[in-house]
């Protein structure tokens, strides 16, 4: 677990600029380690959100919803804009998305700031507490590109708006900066995700807690595996995949954990439970039978899109629970599908071995490697208890992926990424299921309080 954060939190949520409180606190190794799992505490809030964390299946067909307890089936209003490519700058659905990332970045950028002068911290630890903040610092950033710019070959040069990316602390009412374009967003990340792996040491910053809550050497090659396969730079996407998959010694879950156990042991990053042990994907995802006579579930389930992409005989399977709810206009209560994979087993998953599997499979397939692509991806699917494929494609490809990953906010990313069209069938209550690429609502909205504050953000189109 992290440690205590609450003084911490209050200090970085309260004070985002420089203030004489904020040297005082980043001028001695405790108080700079608080800053830092600060840092944790605030994406874990921000990453994990409901407003959020689903967005990469609710918007790409993998999530419907189930009915409430009096068996009406309805979009959640949380989520409502979103979820209908409808959202907008005034009020946008996840505007706290946007807010939280850029709090989060200003905070690790005040810890860049005022790490080297600590007096009472050895340059290892110094140089562990930099690259842990630089990793954190690329991560934030890299989500906000995905939400709110479209993919890297959106335009044949990269040309396209990208999105602000700080890399000093802002003054309220002195810097104004300007979005990026996606080919400078992307030289921007890759720099500060080279710097961190320069500086990583062998054990995470914090004396607490288990390592795999923390950057690691690992999270960081992870991060950059997947930046670089986000902007097709696949040579780089094969040889950090590779790296992590050949000298982590992190391995594969085991084909007989993968149902009770699915995450754990291939976990590279996940972040803690709260202090009362809570986990947030839980709560967005998991059905929990009642003690009580009231039961309550989650709204988000598996659309029949995704579930029926399983055979019978797929482990995979078995990682849904099924229960049968009233619901309005039917005359028996139907199935609904929810997911196991956060009931538990894991605490906030980020990155696990799988992913590396599929971007190094991705591009070797880009790279003429089809030998390679196709060991990959049947590695994953001999696991799951099915046949090998005697032959790999793009398509394929996306599809493999989007079993292993349902329900971990991968899939719209993917199909942007191969610039297709969204296809939303079985459950879809929107009046646009099915938007065809490219499409201006692909990217979120800037939320209307950041352009108001800064007049040289320009917003995306369509807004």
């Amino acid at each position: 677990m992290l440690v205590s954060a609450t003084s911490c939190r209050d200090f970085l949520t309260n004070e985002p600029v420089e203030q004489i409180s904020i040297t005082d606190q980043l001028s001695h190794k405790t108080g700079m380690l608080q800053a830092l799992n600060g840092a944790y505490y605030q994406l874990r809030s921000t990453y994990h959100s409901e407003l959020t964390y689903p967005y990469g299946d609710l918007l790409a067909g993998n999530i419907k919803f189930s009915p409430s307890s009096t068996g009406v089936v309805s979009i959640p209003a949380k989520i409502r804009a979103v979820y209908n490519f409808d959202d907008l700058q005034t009020g946008s659905n996840i505007a706290t998305f946007y807010t939280g990332n850029y709090q989060l970045i200003n905070n690790v950028n005040l810890i860049l700031q005022y790490a080297d002068a600590l007096p009472d911290a050895t340059a290892e630890e110094i140089s562990e507490i930099k690259a842990e903040a630089l990793a954190i610092r690329a991560f934030a950033h890299f989500q906000l590109y995905k939400y709110y710019a479209q993919n890297y070959t959106f335009t044949s040069d990269a040309s396209h708006p990208g999105i602000v990316y700080n890399t000093a602390p802002l003054k309220v009412g002195i810097d104004y900066p300007a979005r990026k374009t996606a080919a400078e967003i992307f030289t921007l990340l890759q720099k500060d995700i080279e710097e961190a792996l320069v500086l990583i040491q062998s054990s995470h910053a914090i004396p607490a807690g288990n390592a795999k809550n923390f950057i690691s050497p690992a999270a960081v090659k992870t991060i950059a595996a997947e930046i670089a396969l986000y902007k097709n730079d696949w040579q780089k996407a094969f040889d950090y995949s590779t790296d992590v998959i050949n000298h982590s010694g992190i391995t594969l879950t085991a084909q007989s954990q993968l149902v009770s156990n699915w995450g754990t042991a291939e976990s590279i990053w996940e972040l803690a439970n709260t202090d009362d042990n809570d986990s947030p994907l839980s709560k967005i995802y998991t059905y929990v039978v009642s003690t009580t006579s009231t039961q309550t579930w989650p709204a988000y389930v598996a659309s029949d899109d995704i579930y029926n992409l399983y055979s019978e005989n797929d482990l995979r399977k078995k990682l849904f629970d099924t229960y049968t709810l009233k619901t309005a206009g039917s005359s028996v209560n139907p199935p609904y599908r929810f997911t196991k994979k956060h009931n538990g087993t894991t605490s906030n998953l980020i990155y696990r071995l799988s992913l590396l599997y599929f971007i190094r499979a991705e591009s070797a397939l880009h790279l003429g490697n089809s030998a390679k692509a196709l060991n990959d991806i049947n590695t994953i699917r001999n696991r799951a208890g099915l046949a090998s494929l005697s032959s790999v494609s793009q398509d394929i490809l996306l599809e493999e992926k989007r079993k292993e990953f349902a329900f971990e906010n991968q899939y719209f990313f993917d199909l942007m990424r191969n610039h297709k069209n969204i296809v939303r069938n079985n459950g879809c209550l929107s009046g646009n299921c099915s938007p065809t690429y490219p499409n201006n609502k692909f990217a979120a909205p800037i939320p209307q309080a950041a352009t108001n504050v800064n007049s040289n953000i320009v917003q995306n189109p369509g807004y």
